[in-house]
């Protein structure tokens, strides 16, 4: 039986009833893969979600086949067919999403000045964006205006533009409206408005590579 990725889909949806569709054990423990799953994986720069299974304590991790599975953290009993209740803390999912957001954000600001993201890491305490120089007019990194660069992002964020996710084949895109697709597995908010205390913390260059950390977090003002 095919699962389906509802974190991919809502950011939104904290709770859900579900059935098992697959268990079993690994290096890790004992696995439980949901039918409908609302788990986010640790992967592509975002952290795992904090859940629990009817109560109990989950890890969560992309298993080899594909699936996203669970690894309870105390016994979990329940028979075939069962229902159980999932769910994942709401206040740490919008705080990535946020992070997330926020991340994809920073790209789209700093591509007019020749800068372009390679890769991010959105956990909290720890955000941070790498740039590469997309040719020789890139704009030195001791000349780029950072704190015209917060303004702009700051503008944005008041300003708000609705964040949308589809999918193409097998690939996942995700847009920031008036802006470009960017491909990416992770949480989003639905609206940039929702980001709040945003600012950039430092810009470093190593090995070449511009290193932009930041802060930001979720509010539904």
């Amino acid at each position: 039986m095919n699962q389906t990725p509802l974190y991919m889909q809502n950011t939104y949806c904290f709770n859900l009833d579900t059935q098992a569709i697959a268990q079993g054990t690994d290096e890790h423990g004992e696995w439980i893969a949901l039918e409908q799953n609302i788990f986010h994986p640790q992967g592509g720069g975002q952290p795992a979600d904090t859940g629990w299974v009817n109560d109990i304590p989950v890890k969560v991790r992309k298993h080899p086949s594909g699936q996203v599975v669970v690894y309870p953290q105390e016994p979990l009993q329940f028979e075939q067919n069962a229902t159980l209740r999932t769910a994942i803390s709401a206040t740490e999912r919008l705080q990535n999403a946020a992070l997330h957001t926020a991340g994809h954000l920073m790209n789209i600001v700093l591509k007019p000045y020749g800068w372009l993201a390679t890769s991010g890491h959105h956990f909290p305490g720890e955000s941070r964006v790498e740039f590469s120089r997309m040719g020789d007019e890139a704009v030195p990194v001791e000349e780029l205006p950072i704190v015209e660069i917060q303004k702009d992002i700051h503008a944005r964020l008041r300003a708000g533009a609705a964040v949308t996710a589809w999918m193409e084949g097998e690939t996942r895109l995700t847009l920031i409206e008036n802006t470009e697709p960017i491909l990416c597995g992770g949480t989003h908010v639905e609206n940039i408005s929702e980001i709040t205390d945003f600012f950039l913390k430092s810009a470093k260059v190593k090995k070449g590579s511009l290193r932009i950390s930041y802060h930001a977090a979720y509010s539904n003002r």
